[in-house]
Parts: C-alpha cells; structure tokens; sequence
C-alpha cells in the first residue's frame, strides 16, 4: 500500500529546498519550503510529563503497532496502541500512587491481538506481568526478592508467556514460564554475574532461546546463548568474550538459528549461527552507544534500531540484504545542556508484513514517546515554469532527487513534462521512493530548458548553488 502526498510551489525559490513528511493519521502532507534543513519530527504517541523509557514495540495481524513504555513521572507502566482512529495511551499498572512499577518493559501481542507485558516492580522489587482481555488489564507477581530486571517476553502457540529476566540480588539469569498449572522459574545460569540484558525467542516447538550478557569485570563482558531442548536441559554457549557485550536482542530464523544484535565497546555487533554450527560475528558500524534491537525479515536478513554515539546520539536503523549492510539516520533532533546532550533511548523495532520496519524510541529531551516507520511513498509534485520574462516555457524536462543527509535516497529524470509551463509528476509510482516519517528531506530540482528529453540542467533549485536564471515556481 503507498502512500499519497501532494506538493505544490509557489514562491519565488533562490536558495536550498528541503522536503518534510508528516503525517496525521493516514493523511500525509509534504511540504516545499526555503530553508537549509527542518527538523525530524516522528509521530508524537505520549507526551504526558516524562514518559517513554523501556519502551517495547509488537504489531498486530493488521500493522498496527503496540508499544508498552514507562512513565517515570508517575512511576507507572503504560501501553499505548494504534488504529483507524489514531493513537490510544493507557495505564496497565499503576493504580497505587505509592508504587513504582513499569521499569525494563517487553511486550507481546497474542492470537487474539491482546498485549502481554513483562516489566519490573521496583517498589516490590520482583517481576510482574501484565496482559489484558475482554475484562481489561490483569497483573500478576511471576517471582520476587531482588529479581526482575532486563525482561523479556515470547509467548508460544498457546498463547502462554514465556519470560527471561535478571536476578540482580544473586547475579543470575533466570526464565520462568506459564502453563495451565500456573507459573514455573528455573535458573539458567549461575556462573559468575551473569543475566543482564536478556532477550528471549521461542523456536516453533516453544523452546526458549536466551541472549545475555556475563560481566567478567566492570569493564568487559561476554557475549552469552541459552536454550533448552526436548531432554528439559539447558545448554549455554559463548558468542563473543573479546570486548563488552551489552544489550543484547535475539530473534530465530525459520530454521530456528539464532541472531544476535548486541553493543560491544561502542560498536554495533551482529552475531548468527548457520547449519555448520559456528557461530559468526560482523561488526555493523561503529561509535554507538546501545539500546539495541534486531528482528528478522521474511528472507532472514536483520534489522536494528540503536543509538548512536554520546556525541550525537541520533536514532540509527541498520539493515543487511544480499548486498550487505545498510545504515540510515532515523532521528537527528537534538537538545543540548551543558555537560550533556540528551536526546534517543530505548529503541525498539518490529517488521511488518511487508518487511518495513516500526520504530518506537524514547526521546529524552522533550520527555516524550516517539514512533517513526519507513514505508513506500507517492509524491505528487506539481508546479509552473516561466522564463525570465514571466511567460510559460512551453516544453522542458525535470529531474528530481531527494537527498537525506547528503546521501540520494531517490533521483528520477521525467521527460518533456512541462506543458504550457505547467507540471505534475508522480514521484514512486514507477521508480520505488520510500520515506521515514517525520523526517526532513533535501528536495533538488534540475531542469532543462526547451527539451523534450533531459540533458544537462539549464536551473538547479535546491543544491544552494543556483544557476543566475530565474525561474519561479507557482501552482
């Protein structure tokens, strides 16, 4: 499904052009404007005093994503989701004011498209789960005494939840699961402090498989894997004990190999084991500073979400396909202090069923809980042209390129479209233009004069280096 936009000109352009997308429900609008550079924008879900950390994002059979977030000003867990009608925020848990409860969130939507959500309680110190039905939210209390922490939820065909979390009074990585007798919990792993940064994925016979970190000392860690067979044992393997693994995530592969997004000493790491039983690792880009996420498309390639580095901590989206990797700035906003430069947390990312990534993050500059999705776009630019004595050219052909932070993400040549100093292109209807939302776009226009077929650009508008004719722009 494409998306329709519409952008008209009407001003005298003598300077750069940029191009923003944004979007109110499913009404999208660009807008061509005189200006170097707009900020991004992504959808605003919840700006009520200071939420969105441990943000967690699932989709529905329909697209629509669900996301399960804290709110730190009121101490509470929050769920918030979307359909025809726009956004809709919830409070899951948080009825006593004197609770802290909603810290290391995950989510889960089940068969009937409920969200289940594994959070911690502070105040309790233990791990809850929260999941609503037909009645409204639940909460139950899975294990407590110092436990809790780096959730992480799958639930299995039977719609039961399946849950890998940290034991921080004893150093530990513990699983508990629920079956029609209620909760169990097993320790997976004891050896050292072990259990930070859990990730859990469930094969297609409902066995767990568990990403973590081991702290060797406050400076390095391992990379660590856990999964439990039909003999009931766990089996637990090191992936990477060079560096500082931090902030894992996991998914399977249909053949139920594991995939692993992690940080490791500001880098952004990728680790998958294949049928020869080896593990291999790839480093996907560098200078990062965490809040990992992976999912896996329908042909097995990873896609992450993460932060970039202290320096600029913009919301980066890296991708691999059969040419290799790919990374794109997502979110560049940002808001400096003095001492700090605050501005993405807590990324998390879901593919939707047509492998377009869903975003939701924390933006703690503004407080706020953002979502952003990239999605195959239809631009309808439409303008006039007339020579310097404002009389309509009567033929020329365009060519328009859309530039993100200097990289052309779209250039398409149409011929012989001016008509009586008129146009109106499609731009993606044959040439694929896909566009994050909320996010600002260089928009350059090269034009050839009295020319049915694009040659050499008599005007360039939008590259800050205007050729001395004038042309203008008007509906």
């Amino acid at each position: 499904e494409h998306r329709m936009l519409t952008s008209g000109f009407c001003s005298s352009l003598s300077g750069g052009v940029s191009m923003r997308v944004m979007r109110w429900g499913f009404a999208l609008v660009v807008v061509a404007v005189i200006s170097a550079a707009i900020p991004a924008n992504a959808e605003i879900v919840d700006r009520e005093d200071d939420v969105g950390k441990y943000t967690s994002i699932a989709l529905d059979s329909n697209g629509y994503p669900h996301i399960s977030y804290y709110d730190y000003t009121n101490k509470d867990l929050k769920y918030a989701h979307k359909d025809a009608n726009g956004w809709h925020t919830e409070t899951a848990d948080g009825a006593d004011c004197e609770e802290d409860v909603g810290e290391f969130t995950s989510i889960a939507l089940d068969s009937d498209g409920y969200p289940h959500i594994s959070y911690y309680d502070d105040t309790s110190e233990a791990l809850k789960y929260a999941y609503k039905d037909y009645s409204g939210w639940n909460t139950e209390t899975v294990d407590s005494g110092g436990v809790g922490s780096y959730t992480s939820i799958a639930l299995d065909s039977n719609d039961y939840p399946h849950i890998s979390y940290y034991d921080w009074s004893n150093g530990d990585l513990k699983y508990a699961y629920k079956d029609s007798s209620g909760w169990h919990i097993e320790l997976v792993d004891e050896e050292g402090f072990v259990g930070d940064d859990t990730s859990i994925a469930l094969d297609s016979n409902g066995y767990p498989h568990i990403s973590y970190n081991k702290w060797i000392s406050s400076s390095s860690g391992e990379l660590r894997y856990a999964y439990k067979d039909s003999s009931g044992d766990w089996h637990i393997e090191v992936v990477d004990s060079g560096g500082n693994a931090q902030y894992t995530s996991i998914a399977l592969d249909s053949n139920g190999y594991p995939h692993i997004g992690y940080y490791d000493s500001c880098d952004l790491k990728y680790a998958y084991k294949d049928s020869s039983g080896d593990w291999h690792i790839e480093t996907v880009d560098r200078y990062i500073d965490g809040y990992i996420s992976l999912a896996l498309d329908s042909n097995g390639y990873p896609h992450i979400s993460y932060r970039l580095s202290l320096d600029l901590m913009y919301l980066m989206y890296a991708y691999k396909d059969s040419s290799g990797w790919h990374i794109e700035v997502v979110d560049s906003e940002r808001y400096v202090e003095p001492y700090s430069i605050k501005v993405k947390w807590h990324t998390s990312i879901a593919l939707d069923s047509n492998d377009y990534p869903h975003i939701s993050y924390y933006d703690y500059a503004n407080g706020d809980l953002k979502y952003t999705t990239i999605q195959p776009t239809i631009v309808n630019l439409q303008g006039g042209l007339t020579d310097s004595n404002g009389d309509p050219l009567s033929t020329a052909s365009i060519r328009v390129t859309i530039k993100k932070y200097g990289q052309i993400v779209y250039q398409e040549t149409f011929n012989d479209v001016v008509k009586d100093g008129k146009f109106s292109v499609l731009l993606g209807a044959t040439q694929k233009l896909e566009l994050w939302e909320g996010t600002a776009y260089n928009l350059i226009i090269e034009v050839d004069v009295d020319s049915t077929t694009f040659g050499q650009a008599d005007v360039t508008f939008g590259d800050n280096n205007p050729a001395g004719d004038k042309i203008v722009f008007y509906p």
